[in-house]
């Protein structure tokens, strides 16, 4: 790597791409690209990001703003941003590559399906999942159409189809999907493959919204298990493993268990990403539900209120996730004895899930019964049973 950087520092961009004979500055760009690439692949998303953007800046100026290599690489700085928990400044780079792509290659082309498949979990990320769903929905017609039903790029657009419908509350819709998914990637890579361990994550996603933790925690375990063997033992995607697993734990009745997983995922995304990305504000959101299953409402406060206003800094205030956040941190308002406090909390979260999602998403349907058992309780604590079912549908996320 450091001869690769070497060598495109050498390069002046002005100079390259004004001179008559371009193939200097192509070949800086395409370089460019690929460092990038290859820092990405090993979570260096803040190194990896200067990389893009110089990348993209060559070859826009070599080919103009609408050449398909521009796309590509729009599209390879879009999601580095997205890794980078700026899927707002994502969003138009995924846009406008998407655009070029239709208009080079026309509407059926696979890279438009990919062009499509980065926008959509784009938007989900913005909290926009039925804007998402038209787009994962053509991009999986279009990988079927050119490349048959069981080709990798295949499994790549039903994933994404079915991480977009569980967020619209349709986990039922979305298990098929990912359980092809998952047998697609498996045939092709064999089974310790790192997107076999995304494809198990996503499936025993679902499961667990179907209400299967039992089902999802041998996926759980075996898509950890891969990634760390892949990755070693301090990458951000085992840190999204270990958060899920510790939720299925904790779900199962095995807080004890749960946590030291919590713990660990929560100090991977805090040296990856620093102290204010989304990932690690999902990661002290679930080690806080871990601590309040302990019965440690006093520890899980701090965690839920870091999480809550990292979300809110990141998404705005009109998220679904920043309901989740808002939701989780009545409930222990109101078991710490101050439902005062719990109460516009629990208020603001229907009025942002009704909004984005409408009356009947499952998410809504939990922050609504927290609401109403808000206000018909007195001062006095409410029992735990009640509490863990008004509080069922807050769960972690990743």
């Amino acid at each position: 790597m450091p001869h690769v950087l070497t060598a495109a520092t050498a390069v002046d961009d002005a100079t390259a791409v004004t001179a008559p004979d371009r193939s200097v500055a192509m070949n800086c760009s395409w370089l460019l690209d690929r460092a990038a690439t290859f820092l990405q692949v090993r979570a260096r998303f803040t190194d990896a990001r200067p990389l893009f953007e110089r990348a993209l800046a060559i070859s826009e100026a070599v080919h103009g703003p609408d050449h398909p290599e521009v796309a590509a690489y729009l599209s390879n700085l879009a999601v580095v941003l997205r890794a980078l928990g700026d899927p707002v400044g994502a969003r138009p780079l995924a846009e406008r590559a998407l655009t070029i792509s239709e208009a080079v290659h026309g509407p059926d082309h696979p890279d438009v399906a990919i062009s499509l498949s980065n926008l959509a979990l784009v938007l989900r990320d913005l909290g926009d999942p039925a804007g998402a769903r038209p787009l994962a929905e053509r991009a999986v017609a279009i990988t079927e159409a050119v490349h048959g039903p069981d080709h990798p790029d295949v499994a790549i657009s039903l994933n994404n189809l079915a991480v977009v419908l569980r967020a619209l509350g349709d986990p039922a819709g979305a298990r098929p999907l990912a359980e092809r998914a998952v047998a697609i990637t498996e045939a092709v890579h064999g089974p310790d493959h790192p997107d076999v361990a995304i494809r198990l994550g996503n499936l025993a996603l679902v499961l667990w919204a179907l209400g299967d933790p039992a089902g999802a925690r041998p996926l759980f375990e075996r898509a950890l298990a891969i990634s760390e063997a892949v990755h070693g033992p301090d990458h951000p995607t085992v840190a999204i493993r270990l958060s899920n697993l510790a939720q299925v734990l904790r779900d199962l009745g095995d807080p004890a268990g749960a946590r030291p997983l919590a713990e660990r995922a929560l100090a991977i995304s805090e040296a990856v990403h620093g102290p204010d990305h989304p990932h690690v504000a999902a990661s002290l959101s679930n080690l806080a539900l871990v601590l309040r299953a302990l019965g440690d409402l006093a520890g899980a406060r701090p965690l839920f209120e870091r999480a809550l206003a990292i979300t809110e800094a990141v998404y705005g205030p009109d998220h679904p996730t920043v309901a989740i956040r808002l939701g989780n941190l009545a409930v222990v308002l109101r078991a710490l004895g101050d439902p005062a406090g719990a109460r516009p909390l629990a208020e603001r979260a229907v009025a942002i899930t009704e909004a984005v999602h409408g009356p009947d998403h499952p998410t809504r349907l939990g922050a609504r019964r927290i609401r109403d058992t808000l206000a018909r309780a007195s001062d006095k604590p409410e029992n735990s049973r009640t509490t863990r079912r008004g509080t069922q549908r807050f769960r972690g996320e990743h």
